[in-house]
């Protein structure tokens, strides 16, 4: 576990207190040791088909190890064990093994755990794999696998002693366990072993018996009465004689009256034996003496409790020291002070000695006092030796010092709004500014000792940044520009997250179906209506960016021999900023425009083998838009699961395959206007062809009906290109009714391109005399608002709405998570084709993110499709 941690459990050494050693992990398997000794215990039978059994995983008592040297396991630990065993302290289950080797199979799963006299028991779900092991590999042991003082790796938080597993061996550390034994199930069969007569006897002592039982059991015995024979009179004797464990007085006149019963038994069944006869039901008549049974009871109880009052007193009057010493502490703070006692008086026991309470105090305080100096040293930018520092980026701190430092000679400082934030309107908007800052603090947290160092160096004037690493304050700029320049995180729901090979992505949706307008008109007596607000998750995979760069050695040589001047790298940094950011966006309004698409959808099956006639390239399906087939993959590229919406294009009998782009096989390859539904053939360069009249075409794929179709066709007088932009305002209000009215979302968003945004302009609704509240325009003529709905302007290249599409629908639907901000690799040497040097150094930066929409949420958008209906005609060009 990482750092030190109190010991909670009862490690003993003569040197050293347990209660000041760090806690360890122990595995109770054998090693090869000198002196070895091995002991037989009475077997444990599991009926042949049996599944579930109670087994022994560990026994108290005193032991030495190799390993660990002088050990112990107390009743207290067992305890402790059970109960975070319930309370799932561990966070999983509990699983046995075989030989402690996790990785080849679990042999069993514990359902449940006891502690039984000296003993923790264990109610084991078995699995053939441990069957197996225990019936015909002779792992016929089990080895416990515990910490002694456990702490979770979330918040840190010590738990005392968890069963962390237990493994099937042969040769266990702990002797005198029961072996677990699978048997036929044959109740005549004997299991046979050869054991030491005085281990034989230590083994068929009942462990609940006090001397007395032991005495009376020990003279039936050599009366030559059998187990079954002596039970009756054990079972009476045990009533009387249970509780006078230190009252020799009382118990040894019942001793004397039950053995004396005990040897009418014995002289009755030989009597019987001698006449031929077989032993029936004999019925004795057992006279106890006279005895104040029930006052000895008393007393004994009476000595417990006054034994158990000293106990707890003696425990007070440590918990009492162990927290004047805490509180005698003049350096920490009084609510640091109280968390110690607080999480650490659990370890406090009445055994303890006056000087191990003050030192375990003590150590707490040495601790604490250590994560207090580390606490401070993470405001200057070190990194303690364990955990994780949250640098914070204030007027203070050296980061922001050196990152202002950076953007003025980078001409951020003095760069015109309009110019920095082009993509965003000119402007830093709110939205990319909040989430900048959570991704900056995820990057300052990892990568704060080298921000640091460079911050420094800048502080005198003059240093040396290493020539193998691009400076660590220019990814912070690249990650910085690149999410302001972000359009998409205006409409989606931005976080950040650990990074995993999954991601899971909590949300809500409403159950339409549910109860709805009047479903809470509920009478006295009758049923009430659930609200239909369904609470699931959905996992997602991370998608990495990538993005080398190579920098000369001339520039390494400048930024080596002269005083910090970062000038050289700044056309390399504008680059990355450009392209990833662009990349990112073109991620995000991709993935809002399919899963929209996704909403809804129609199966398409069409032949277009008639438009095939020597003449046309271009051929029109009978739906759109049509839906790009989804495919996810994991880390190593690898595609999981199958894909969703494929396409299959077959012309002339011969299946096609869409054109990528690179190094192709010669052939056909089909292209397709995923918006328009329309498609086309090109060759392996991407020219593109004609096919042969009369070849046959067959198309299947997905269309989305989670649209309207708009035709932008001016027709006759006096319809004008004005009058068709005023319908088109128009259809998109009825896009809102149906997100609200239908579907209770919010209609808050528009997104369109710039061409369509500009043409959209035309309307006459935008001039002063047809103005309508709640749509306008913005100072630069651009459109600002429809039906109340603000527009977004689709900026990146690639986009898939192109200029044909119109989003109208709720913000906030698609998840986008930073996993790992972007960084750079250190540079290498490059070299040519040839392996030669080119005096360059090369690197790479790269960052990984989700962006997911959950499946329940994907019909919070709806689109508009335009189109001229007499332009989407089979047609040659």
């Amino acid at each position: 576990m990482d750092g030190l941690a109190v010991v909670s459990c009862g490690v003993k050494a003569a040197f050293v207190p347990r209660e000041l050693r760090p806690a360890r992990h122990i595995l109770l398997s054998e090693v090869k040791a000198p002196g070895l000794v091995r002991f037989l215990s009475v077997p444990v039978k599991l009926a042949d088909g049996a599944k579930t059994s109670w087994e022994t995983v560990t026994r108290t008592g005193k032991f030495t190890d190799p390993r660990y040297g002088e050990f112990e396991i107390t009743r207290s630990m067992l305890l402790q064990m059970v109960a975070n065993f319930d309370k799932r302290v561990l966070g999983q289950d509990v699983f046995i093994d075989v030989a402690h080797k996790p990785n080849d199979g679990a042999a069993a799963r514990v359902l449940k755990l006891a502690v039984e006299d000296n003993r923790l028991r264990a109610l084991m779900e078995w699995t053939p794999f441990g069957i197996d092991a225990v019936k015909t590999r002779g792992f016929t042991y089990l080895s416990a696998e515990y910490h002694e003082d456990w702490r979770d790796n979330e918040k840190g938080a010590a738990h005392g002693c968890v069963l962390i597993g237990a493994g099937l061996t042969t040769r266990p550390v702990i002797k005198n366990l029961d072996p677990i034994v699978l048997s036929a199930g044959d109740e005549d069969a004997e299991y046979r072993v050869a054991i030491h007569p005085n281990l034989l006897k230590a083994l068929t002592e009942h462990s609940d018996m006090n001397k007395h039982l032991k005495a009376l059991l020990a003279a039936l015995k050599l009366l030559g009465l059998t187990d079954d024979q002596a039970k009756p009179l054990m079972g009476e004797a045990t009533k009387l004689l249970g509780q006078l464990a230190d009252d020799d007085a009382t118990a040894q006149p019942l001793i004397d009256t039950f053995t004396a019963a005990g040897k009418t038994l014995s002289e009755t069944i030989k009597q019987l034996a001698a006449s031929g006869q077989q032993p029936g039901h004999i019925t004795l008549q057992v006279a106890a003496p006279a005895i104040d049974v029930d006052g000895a009871v008393k007393k004994a109880l009476a000595a417990a409790e006054a034994q158990a009052a000293a106990a707890k007193a003696a425990h007070n009057t440590k918990l009492k020291l162990f927290s004047d010493t805490v509180g005698g502490n003049k350096t920490l703070s009084e609510e640091a002070k109280a968390d110690i006692v607080k999480e650490l008086s659990a370890l406090v026991t009445a055994e303890m000695s006056d000087d191990q309470v003050k030192r375990l105090a003590e150590f707490a305080l040495g601790q604490a006092a250590k994560t207090s100096a580390a606490a401070q040293l993470a405001l200057l930018g070190y990194r303690p030796p364990s955990g994780t520092v949250h640098l914070s980026v204030d007027s203070s701190n050296q980061i922001k010092s050196l990152q202002q430092e950076v953007d003025k000679r980078l001409g951020f400082e003095t760069m015109p709004a309009a110019r920095r934030y082009e993509r965003t309107g000119g402007q830093l908007l709110a939205a990319n500014k909040e989430f900048a800052e959570k991704v900056l603090a995820q990057y300052d947290a990892e990568r704060g000792m080298r921000l640091a160092e460079e911050g420094k160096m800048l502080a005198a004037g003059t240093g040396r940044v290493s020539d193998t690493a691009v400076p660590t304050v220019f990814e912070r700029t690249v990650l910085r520009e690149a999410l302001y320049n972000l359009v998409g995180l205006n409409f989606v729901d931005v976080g950040t997250a650990a990074f995993a090979n999954t991601i899971s992505i909590p949300y809500s949706y409403r159950d339409t179906t549910a109860a709805g307008i009047n479903g809470t008109r509920v009478y006295e007596g009758q049923a009430i209506n659930r609200a239909g607000v369904i609470q699931t998750a959905e996992e997602a995979r991370p998608i990495p960016q990538k993005l080398a760069m190579r920098i000369t050695n001339e520039m390494g040589y400048l930024l080596a021999a002269a005083p910090i001047d970062f000038d050289p790298l700044a056309e390399n940094t504008r680059n990355v900023i450009r392209v990833v950011g662009e990349d990112t966006d073109r991620m995000i309004q991709n993935e809002v425009l399919q899963a929209t698409d996704e909403a809804s959808t129609l199966a398409v099956n069409d032949t277009l083998t008639a438009q095939v006639n020597g003449t046309n390239r271009i051929f029109v399906l009978t739906q759109f838009p049509i839906l790009r087939p989804r495919r996810v993959f994991d880390l190593q590229g690898n595609q999981v699961g199958s894909t969703q919406f494929p396409i299959a294009v077959t012309l002339n009998g011969t299946p096609r395959t869409e054109y990528t782009g690179g190094t192709l096989a010669a052939g056909l390859y089909w292209v397709m206007d995923y918006n328009l539904g329309e498609i086309r053939f090109v060759n392996e360069a991407g020219v593109l062809q004609t096919p042969t009249n009369g070849w046959a075409l067959t198309i299947t794929a997905t269309a989305s009906t989670n649209r309207v179709a708009f035709n932008l066709d001016v027709g006759s007088s006096p319809d004008t290109i004005n009058a068709v932009y005023d319908r088109l305002l128009t259809s998109i209000g009825g896009r809102k009714v149906v997100i609200e009215n239908d579907r209770y979302y919010t209609a808050s968003m528009l997104l369109m391109s710039g061409a369509v945004d500009n043409a959209l302009g035309q309307a006459t609704t935008f001039t002063a005399n047809g103005s309508r509240p709640g749509t306008g325009m913005s100072a630069d003529g651009s459109v600002a608002t429809v039906k109340g709905m603000p527009v977004f302007n689709t900026r990146a290249p690639g986009l898939n709405t192109g200029d044909a599409r119109i989003l109208v629908g709720e913000r906030g639907n698609t998840r986008f998570r930073m996993l790992r901000a972007f960084q750079m690799s250190e540079l290498s040497q490059a070299r040519d084709a040839q392996g030669n040097f080119i005096g360059m150094r090369e690197g790479y930066g790269e960052q990984f993110v989700v962006c997911h929409t959950p499946l329940q949420r994907k019909n919070a958008m709806t689109s508009i499709v335009l189109f001229s209906q007499s332009a989407r005609v089979a047609r040659a060009a």
